[in-house]
């Protein structure tokens, strides 16, 4: 893998900072709007029909 040198902030001009900046959003940007969407799924959570994940105020608590 090929190693990187970067200029450090402090040695570039506010431009040049700037311009880096928008080079990385752009390629966010790109990426995000590449992607492919994420392909939904049905997954159980594996209860019961009768089951619930969560009680609700009438049912009692079981003791």
């Amino acid at each position: 893998m090929k190693n990187l040198e970067l200029a450090s902030p402090s040695e570039m001009s506010a431009s040049a900072r700037a311009g880096e900046i928008i080079a990385i959003l752009a390629a966010a940007l790109v990426r995000t709007l590449v992607a492919d969407e994420p392909k939904q799924r049905a997954v159980g959570l594996g209860f019961l029909p009768d089951q619930r994940v969560h009680t609700t105020p009438y049912q009692q608590e079981k003791l």
